[in-house]
């Protein structure tokens, strides 16, 4: 998403996709912020003045952006997540976006682990959808 597009068409992507962030990137596709639910609820609710709906989303976007790359092994991933409370990890390659790491994505990470050879198959149903 582009840095001056109104926090209503982010709201509509997160809504559209069933995802709890959108990635913003600059016109030469370098990641310039990250707008999550937690950004959109703390605008509406800090404050006297409510969230302007128009207000582009580089206005209210978590900066800097918290980065990994594809090489980023999962538990330093962890660790990073961990740090900084953050439940989303963008993953930057030469620059530019190829991926998020979510909390939930970890979570199935270590499902799969603990539970190798044996998932439970409830549980194998679960960790096999996508997000």
């Amino acid at each position: 998403m582009a840095p001056d597009q109104p926090a209503s068409a982010a709201v509509k992507l997160m809504v559209k996709h069933d995802i709890g962030s959108v990635v913003i990137v600059s016109d030469s596709a370098k990641v310039v912020g990250i707008i999550t639910e937690r950004d959109l609820m703390r605008k509406v609710m800090s404050g006297s003045k409510p969230l302007n709906l128009k207000t582009p989303v580089s206005k209210i976007a978590s900066k800097p952006v918290i980065t990994a790359t594809p090489d980023t092994k999962v538990w330093d991933a962890f660790a990073q997540m961990l740090r900084n409370k953050i439940r989303r990890l963008p993953v930057i390659q030469e620059g530019k976006l190829v991926g998020i790491v979510t909390e939930r994505d970890l979570f199935k990470w270590v499902v799969k682990v603990v539970y190798e050879p044996n998932v439970p198959d409830d549980l194998k149903k679960l960790i096999t959808q996508s997000s």
